[in-house]
């Protein structure tokens, strides 16, 4: 089972460890142990034996073992520096937004300033000091907020019950987006979901076609893992690799096969199969 942090819970946790089923899972950042956990991963992930290479990226990764309850559940933490710069860039861009919006303000006499506030700044809310001064708001960061949140970035903690080493859990955890979005597509992208068709069962057979791809995908995603291209190449990456090998077809029918990169032979090797 891979599942989100909104699953996750005591409860939960318990029930599919008693009835020994294998998860993945982020845990949520509001238990006390797993802020205790982010503390201690803050202060030792930097350490160069923790640098590992996942599909051609770096990442700094270190195993941990959280208390949830009763229960001692191990995982894997992981820093990528790539995602802190995208999580830093957005935070910032979107705080100064929200600094802005609030200055911009002119406060009427029937407005309540606390509702105005919270309304403006959301979930900014908790990274920004106000005060009200000449009818508008007078704001500052909170410097404590600000660096905790950004003491976060780049980091976050897969739990897993099972057997699975940090690549595979990571690969797996990863490969959950792509099931999510392939049935988000099914179901909201026109150009997969034709509507203008005239039976039902072309419909159902079209969808039927496109589900099949995702179940090829996974099972691909297996294959990737048993042998052990994971660590290489992501599904997009290895399927891109692999479309650059032509079949040239002649007037006479005849087919002629381009040569096969270095990439391409390791790739084919590797999975077992012939091209």
């Amino acid at each position: 089972m891979i599942m989100d942090k909104e699953f996750f819970s005591t409860a939960n946790m318990v029930e599919m460890v008693s009835s020994e089923l294998s998860f993945i899972i982020p845990p949520s950042s509001t238990l006390k142990s797993v802020k205790e956990a982010m503390s201690e991963i803050h202060a030792s992930i930097y350490n160069p034996n923790n640098l590992e290479i996942h599909q051609d990226e770096t990442l700094f990764v270190m195993p941990v073992t959280i208390d949830i309850g009763e229960l001692n559940l191990k995982g894997y933490a992981y820093y990528d520096q790539k995602r802190e710069q995208q999580e830093r860039k957005s935070f910032f861009k979107g705080l100064y937004g929200v600094v802005e919006r609030l200055q911009s303000i002119q406060l009427r006499s029937w407005m309540c300033p606390a509702a105005v506030f919270k309304e403006t700044a959301k979930k900014s809310a908790r990274y920004i000091n106000w005060t009200v001064k000449d009818n508008g708001f007078e704001v500052s960061l909170e410097k404590n907020a600000v660096s905790q949140r950004v003491n976060r970035m780049g980091k976050f903690i897969l739990l897993c019950e099972g057997d699975f080493n940090w690549q595979e859990c990571l690969s797996l955890y990863r490969s959950k987006d792509v099931v999510e979005k392939g049935f988000y597509v099914l179901k909201n992208n026109p150009d997969v979901t034709p509507v203008y068709v005239k039976k039902d069962s072309t419909l159902k057979g079209y969808l039927f076609m496109c589900f099949l791809s995702l179940i090829l995908r996974m099972k691909l995603v297996r294959m990737m893992k048993d042998a052990g291209l994971l660590k290489k190449y992501s599904v997009d990456a290895l399927i891109t690799e692999l479309e650059k090998n032509k079949v040239m077809i002649l007037p006479d029918g005849t087919q002629i096969v381009t040569e096969q990169t270095k990439r391409q032979k390791g790739i084919l090797k590797a999975l077992g199969v012939c091209a």
